[in-house]
């Protein structure tokens, strides 16, 4: 009876994860502090520059008949922290319709090809995910160009946050209770890593998804 008590209280708790997510605040952290813009001393961040708003593309998978609708961002990542560092991106799109979707979770090569081919002439040196992540040498003729994919999303949702980590070294270590823990009066560590919040609208038809965009709202440094 006392197990089925905990495990009926997971569910509550997940959805109040993303209704915090969500939630629009004068300060935005998903902790007890807020990541500041300058790094704490003994820690990095790396210089990141977006090139415009996710974009979506149809790709034709091989062996199938109908095209797939993905959402990419392009990104350029650069190590001026003067030493090199290991790059690790971890990049999560969290919609307001409480669904998650990892970037470059179940992509097919050809739908990088893809992209590829279409930035030839003006992002001649793109690359995919995993070709830039681990060590990032220091220096502006390091930078990496490269490219975050995602399935398509909820044609419901009206909103839409992309989560951003691997940027920072810095990491928060804290104390929270667990429904989970067996002594209570111990609370369990958990790490929070410094991430990049980017925010964005997604008007649109649900009934026309060919007409959905992504419009870029804000950006802000949180502890995820």
């Amino acid at each position: 009876m006392r197990k089925q008590n905990k495990q009926s209280l997971v569910w509550p708790l997940l959805m109040l994860v993303f209704l915090m997510a969500f939630t629009r605040s004068p300060t935005p952290v998903t902790a007890q502090r807020r990541a500041t813009l300058v790094p704490p001393p003994g820690t990095w961040l790396l210089d990141l520059q977006l090139h415009g708003n996710p974009q979506k593309i149809n790709v034709t998978l091989p062996g199938e008949k109908k095209s797939r609708t993905y959402w990419y961002l392009l990104y350029t990542v650069t190590n001026n922290t003067g030493q090199d560092v290991n790059f690790y991106p971890q990049i999560d799109l969290f919609t307001d319709t409480f669904l998650v979707y990892q970037a470059e979770n179940n992509i097919r090569r050809v739908v990088f090809e893809a992209i590829r081919k279409r930035y030839a002439t003006t992002i001649p040196l793109l690359e995919p995910q995993n070709r830039v992540t681990g060590r990032l040498l220091v220096g502006e003729d390091n930078a990496r160009d490269t490219v975050a994919i995602f399935e398509d999303f909820d044609p419901k949702s009206n909103a839409a946050k992309i989560f951003f980590g691997g940027l920072s070294s810095e990491i928060v270590k804290i104390k929270t209770p667990s429904i989970l823990n067996t002594q209570p009066d111990k609370p369990q560590e958990t790490l929070l890593r410094r991430s990049l919040m980017l925010e964005y609208q997604v008007p649109g038809d649900s009934l026309n998804p060919s007409a959905r965009v992504m419009l870029y709202q804000k950006r802000s440094w949180v502890l995820r």
